[in-house]
């Protein structure tokens, strides 16, 4: 009998059909309306204070600006220009937003780029300075950075005022997430998995980078989805959830929460246990690979003109149905795959299935619905029906 891996050598191919190129490669997905989270929990200060403050925390590495879930910089020097050139004016600035969980290192979650410019002005040294240009009004300080400035106008950029909001320590998770996706207003606000990247650093997000970034997954997937936004890093942790709490055990009605709290529960397990994990994800994308060809995790029909993009539904669903399956269980759904996929096109054009894995994605009901008809389906292949 042939190993699994041999298997997987012996039957890949490819198609002809393009990849989608359209945003992430990921298909557009309706979670359902969040469950409101306690007010009470919210737990986040205001306060005044100079820019001189914001400089000193910067020039101490006491604000985090280069967290890396952030996109990179994107203002121009011209726009950072006009922002010093409002400041001297007296413009007042809009507000900052910070996560203060550790006092010790603030996170931004709105105005990086703020103040990154007052970094680039007055604390960055030779090539990497600000030098002022295109100004409006002051154009005696073309040209010019922090320290060539006469000392009225460097004194006026220490004292200005600003209002910063702290997110203080106390604050849970679930609102945190919440406060970072209604707070963040940058010119490209941040995805729901770049705002759980800012909140749980640690050695869950190298894994989730890591296997993202896997050979496996980009095969098994047709390399079908972008690093863009960290969406492939989310649908990875998407399986990583479900493969911690079995589907019978979901009852948020939240997925975006189940989402960030299974992050959270991977960032304390052991390295053994990513190990094992990692190990299993990747047998995981080596199977599917191999049953579906370039259509893993994509919605099927008899009708279908065109390759539909990576659903994220049904990536969890069978990603976690495979994960389950002994090797020899495997083997015999690769022996059948011509089976499996018709199973599965018969599935798809059940409406109530079909609604499980478009709209609505997040509620108890449908999240059962997906994983209950797949593991269903796959149960049918192993009994011998070969006509699901």
């Amino acid at each position: 009998m042939h190993t699994l891996e041999q298997d997987i050598d012996e039957r890949n191919d490819s198609s002809p059909l393009a990849a989608p190129v359209n945003g992430s490669g990921v298909e557009e997905e309706d979670i359902g309306i969040s469950e409101p989270f306690d007010p009470a929990k919210i737990n986040v200060v205001t306060k005044q204070m100079s820019l001189d403050t914001l400089i000193k925390r910067m020039k101490e590495g006491e604000i985090d600006l280069s967290p890396d879930f952030q996109r990179n910089e994107v203002w121009k020097k011209e726009a950072k220009s006009r922002l010093i050139e409002s400041i001297l004016i007296r413009i007042p600035l809009p507000a900052f937003y910070m996560d203060a969980t550790n006092e010790e290192q603030w996170l931004v979650v709105d105005g990086l780029q703020r103040l990154s410019t007052l970094r680039d002005f007055i604390i960055s040294r030779e090539k990497n300075q600000l030098l002022l240009e295109h100004l409006e009004f002051l154009k005696e300080l073309e040209g010019k950075g922090f320290q060539d400035l006469p000392r009225p106008y460097q004194r006026r950029i220490e004292e200005t005022q600003v209002t910063v909001y702290l997110i203080e320590k106390g604050t849970p998770p679930d609102v945190k997430f919440n406060i970072f996706k209604r707070i963040n207003t940058g010119g490209m606000p941040l995805s729901s998995q770049e705002i759980r990247h800012a909140l749980h650093q640690g050695p869950v997000t190298k894994l989730l980078k890591e296997l993202a970034e896997s050979k496996e997954f980009k095969q098994a997937t047709d390399n079908g989805i972008q690093d863009q936004r960290l969406s492939d890093q989310e649908c990875v942790l998407r399986v990583l959830a479900f493969m911690k709490t079995p589907y019978l055990e979901y009852n948020s009605n939240d997925l975006d929460s189940f989402i960030s709290s299974a992050m959270a529960k991977l960032n304390q397990i052991s390295e053994r246990e990513r190990a094992n994990i990692k190990s299993r994800f990747i047998r995981i994308m080596q199977s599917a690979a191999v049953i579906f060809g370039n259509n893993a995790f994509r919605k099927s029909s008899y009708l279908l003109q065109k390759r539909n993009p990576i659903n994220k539904a049904l990536l969890e669903a069978w990603s976690v149905n495979l994960d389950k399956l002994s090797d020899d269980e495997i083997t015999t759904l690769i022996d059948n795959n011509i089976h499996v996929q018709i199973g599965f096109t018969r599935l798809m054009s059940d409406k109530e299935f079909e609604n499980a894995v478009t709209a609505g994605t997040g509620t108890i009901a449908r999240v059962r619905k997906r994983f209950h008809d797949i593991e269903k389906l796959i149960q049918s292949i192993l009994d011998g029906h070969r006509e699901y």
